[in-house]
């Protein structure tokens, strides 16, 4: 978007001292969330961007990491009351810089081996369990090798129609990525069972789609471009459920933001009261207890 739009990334102390200068334009700032403010259908959010505080107005719905505490980086637009201070800022787009971190690790070259050198995964194609790096000389590959066929076999229970290609990957994909990004893979199959039973093709009533049921907006900021491709909405998924537990620190507050959102955790300082919320989080731990014998 940076490139589309044309997009700068002046520093704070230059947009102050030159307001005008950045009328019409659309440039880049990063902060921390401060506060929140709503009326209507509009909001203001209070961005602390290294010591000065910012107010930047949005017509529509706040994304998921605009929460407050969060750590973001947004793209503004310098509107015309802007002319002595910047007191006219419009939202654009936003993102986490938990979210911009993990891109670009996934971005950064990697050195290639001796023997072959290293392809990087493409959306029609799972992670290989050679691209995974050991954590404290544990071997991934030699771990995702011994539970492979019977993480196979529970997700074929769980829907008998998919074939052994979709089943190679789907089972790939949880074991890898939950490797990845540290989140155990009975909470990722217990997260899609719920979701979509996994059935690859899953779509909602309200437009939720693939084996995480990812709605439209969230797959967009997460850079999916195929929500129905399963490597591409388990990678999702799991990035997803790992931000949520890194920001809470709590399974149920966890599923709860994956399911309503991270607004409605906040707005009800806990698990929200909806019933579908409720149950869905009953429902998810209760399969995940179950998956881990318990």
């Amino acid at each position: 978007m940076r490139k589309t739009l044309g997009a700068s990334a002046p520093q704070i102390a230059g947009l102050k001292g030159n307001p005008s200068g950045f009328v019409g334009k659309i440039v880049e700032i990063a902060g921390t969330v401060t506060g929140i403010a709503k009326c209507g259908d509009t909001a203001s959010v209070i961005l602390n961007c290294a010591g000065e505080s910012l107010l930047v107005k949005s017509s529509g719905e706040l994304p998921d990491c605009v929460a407050t505490g969060s750590k973001i980086r947004m793209l503004v637009e310098i509107g015309e009351g802007s002319i002595a201070s910047l007191s006219d800022l419009e939202l654009v787009e936003s993102i986490s810089d938990y979210e911009i971190s993990v891109r670009e690790r996934q971005l950064a070259p990697k050195p290639a081996p001796a023997k072959k050198p290293e392809v990087a995964p493409s959306p029609s194609r799972p992670v290989a369990p050679s691209q995974l790096a050991s954590r404290g000389g544990f071997d991934p590959q030699a771990r995702i090798r011994e539970i492979f066929v019977p993480y196979k076999k529970a997700i074929a229970r769980f829907n008998p129609k998919l074939k052994d290609d979709q089943l190679n990957a789907i089972t790939n994909s949880i074991l890898a990525f939950s490797w990845n990004y540290q989140v155990d893979p009975r909470l990722v199959v217990a997260i899609i069972l719920t979701e979509s039973g996994f059935k690859p093709n899953a779509t909602s009533r309200v437009g939720a789609m693939g084996l995480g049921q990812l709605m439209p907006g969230t797959a967009r900021g997460m850079g999916v471009a195929d929500a129905y491709d399963p490597v591409q909405n388990i990678e999702a998924s799991t990035r997803l459920i790992r931000g949520h537990l890194e920001r809470y620190g709590d399974i149920q507050l966890a599923l709860s933001a994956y399911n309503a959102g991270p607004g409605a955790v906040r707005k009800y300082g806990g698990v929200p009261p909806y019933r579908e919320t409720v149950n869905y989080v009953q429902k998810v731990t209760a399969l995940y207890k179950a998956l881990c014998g318990r």
